[in-house]
């Protein structure tokens, strides 16, 4: 029955009131005997006979609206309190760990990791409700990696039930790659190889064990890992240590090296042996833990005809990859010379790959990275510059045909309108007839690629002079060559987008890092070759799928390779294809401003655009002036010269 002055509403309040008071009753008699992080007094009340669950349950949300509201100390002190009232009873187990959770929340935000660590390790040791297994698992692996206790991370992803569901592999891997000899060996102790998370930790131990000369010991734990459930990597690892026919008592990795060391191509093949020499001295210099790399570097006296012999050569002394030949013909026939097919052949210069092959790469190949480029200048143009009215300038005759008809072919693809497409003759003086023509179709941007900084500088200021100043030119790499930007004046270069792998005037990039490297070992001016950068790369490349892969197997590289690997390269971020035998690079679109590129800015370049479309031609004829105009003028000049 509802008394007199009351609501059906008001009793509802006081015995909401009720419970919240029985709640907040019990954490501040718990509270009582603690003393809390951050100098938080103990609270100090009456017990309460009860706990009414649902009254704990509002004593929680207390907890979480101190975390919520930026409170952490009285956070940390309320889940604390209720945790230690709570833990011990069956019906509110799950509130109290939710309790330690807010605690240790709490702490993590007030930059306590130790303490934050503690209340997440309590908790994991009770093995709380799925949800927050994981999440407080989640939380507790960052707090150790990023106090640098990677091996108790580690050990608390293998000790849940569900690791690998809260982290995830590939960081579990991480984890694991920062701990020793020492610090893996107790691990693998308590944690048998029969979990996809165990084997990940054993697998590394295998891999420093090759590393150190304990080649037996590697393939015996390398058995064992294949006796459980390895993930996909671990396996493959396994089984190739456990079934290597080579030695594997020591660290050494031995990388081979076809070359032009002699004959008319020396010059460039000694270039090339120095960009592979430093990416070897870097590799030791960042990885000290690594693999000892010992080069076997071979002459093929600047004849193709002598690759394949030298691939065998190679071959019979346990190379894991090898880097060159240089020519297209010389990277095909060394390629099909192989007995084993999986031994990595990285080209850094092949401009052509004339057949795909199983673990094949070039680096160099000119219609991919023409092509590439196009692609990606193409969508830019449509989905971030939103211009739909696209024409093409091309040259004929200089390799540019693949790039061209992938950039039309993208513009009509996503929906842009091709209004014009002329080609020219790079080798004529003057482009004036397909330049004006081009002009005529009305374009708001115009395709303009060229295949070298001289053909660069032929092209782009008549551009200019022929009617094509008030159009957004988009440029291919070859508008950011130092040597074309060196000497193009403002007029034809300004506001120009182009596409680049490789970023070579701009300070602090990967490639000025490598040309300060290069000139201070060998005490001579790199300026604008891009030769021994390209070697550097191939052999990058051949040294992170070693260090991927954690064996000196071929095979385990060409795995690696094969795998989506992604290298941050001095020409740029290398990705391999192995179903085209080329490494891609990643294309990123500049705009030059004052003849550097920086990013591209749309609402720059749009308000540039309209700039120079309301301004008169600069090429419009002036109006003559009358013959009065100039009489007056002319009297006006010699008063100022005190003529009478």
């Amino acid at each position: 029955m509802v008394r007199q002055g009351s609501s059906p509403f008001h009793e509802r309040g006081r015995a909401a009131r009720r419970r919240v008071a029985l709640g907040c009753g019990v954490l501040l008699i718990a509270a009582a005997g603690c003393a809390f992080i951050a100098g938080s007094p103990p609270i100090e009340t009456a017990a309460p006979s009860a706990v009414d669950p649902e009254g704990a349950a509002a004593a929680l949300r207390l907890a979480e609206l101190d975390y919520e509201q930026g409170r952490f100390a009285q956070a940390v002190a309320r889940g604390d309190s209720l945790d230690a009232a709570w833990r011990e009873s069956d019906p509110l187990r799950d509130l109290a760990d939710r309790a330690l959770s807010v605690a240790g929340r709490a702490l993590e935000a007030q930059m306590l990791p130790g303490a934050a660590a503690d209340r997440y390790g309590r908790l994991l040791a009770r093995v709380p409700a799925a949800p927050l297994e994981t999440a407080t698992l989640e939380r507790l692996v960052r707090v150790l990696s990023e106090t640098s206790r990677e091996g108790e991370a580690v050990a608390a992803i293998l000790s849940a039930p569900r690791g690998l569901e809260a982290v995830d592999a590939e960081d579990l891997r991480r984890l694991t790659s920062a701990l020793t000899v020492e610090e893996l060996r107790p691990l693998t102790e308590t944690f048998p190889p029969e979990t996809a998370a165990a084997a990940i930790v054993h697998a590394q131990l295998v891999r420093l064990l090759i590393i150190e000369g304990e080649g037996d010991e590697a393939r015996r734990l390398a058995a064992r890992i294949l006796e459980g459930q390895p993930g996909e990597p671990e396996r493959v690892a396994a089984a190739m240590v456990a079934g290597a026919e080579v030695d594997l008592g020591g660290g050494a990795a031995r990388i081979g090296a076809i070359l032009p060391l002699t004959g008319d191509l020396s010059e460039m093949g000694q270039v090339l042996r120095e960009g592979i020499e430093l990416a070897v001295e870097r590799y030791g210099d960042e990885r000290p833990a690594a693999f000892e790399v010992e080069l076997v570097l071979l002459d093929d006296e600047s004849d193709p005809e002598n690759a394949a012999g030298l691939v065998r050569s190679l071959e019979e002394r346990d190379v894991i990859a090898i880097v060159g030949p240089l020519r297209a013909e010389s990277f095909a026939a060394a390629a099909r010379a192989r007995r084993n097919p999986r031994l990595p052949i990285i080209s850094p210069t092949a401009t052509e790959v004339l057949r795909p092959a199983p673990a094949a790469y070039t680096l160099y190949d000119a219609g991919t990275r023409a092509s590439d480029v196009a692609r990606e200048l193409a969508r830019w143009t449509l989905e971030e510059l939103r211009l739909r009215r696209v024409a093409v300038l091309e040259p004929s005759g200089v390799g540019l045909g693949g790039a061209v008809s992938a950039f039309t072919q993208t513009i009509r693809e996503r929906g842009g309108l091709l209004v014009g497409h002329e080609r020219y003759d790079p080798g004529a003086t003057t482009f004036q007839e397909p330049i004006e023509a081009v002009a005529a179709s009305e374009p708001d941007v115009v395709f303009a690629p060229a295949a070298s900084a001289s053909g660069v500088l032929a092209v782009a200021p008549q551009l200019f002079y022929y009617g094509l100043y008030n159009v957004i030119v988009i440029g291919s790499e070859a508008w950011a060559e130092p040597a074309a930007l060196r000497r193009l004046e403002p007029f034809a270069t300004d506001h120009r987008v182009i596409g680049l792998a490789t970023d070579r005037v701009s300070p602090g990039t990967p490639w000025r890092r490598f040309v300060a490297d290069y000139e201070r070992r060998y005490r001579k001016t790199l300026r604008d070759n891009i030769m021994p950068a390209l070697a550097h790369d191939a052999t990058l490349l051949v040294l992170s799928a070693l260090e991927g892969a954690s064996l000196p197997v071929p095979a385990a590289l060409a795995a690696t390779l094969e795998s989506g690997l992604e290298v941050e390269g001095v020409t740029g971020r290398l990705r391999p294809d192995p179903e085209q035998s080329v490494v891609r690079r990643s294309t990123e679109v500049r705009m030059l401003v004052g003849g550097s590129p920086v990013q591209a800015d749309r609402e720059r370049l749009l308000a540039w655009l309209a700039e120079v479309r309301a301004a008169p031609s600069p090429f419009a004829p002036r109006a003559p002036l009358r013959r009065d105009t100039l009489l007056t003028d002319s009297r006006r000049r010699v008063g100022t010269m005190g003529i009478r």
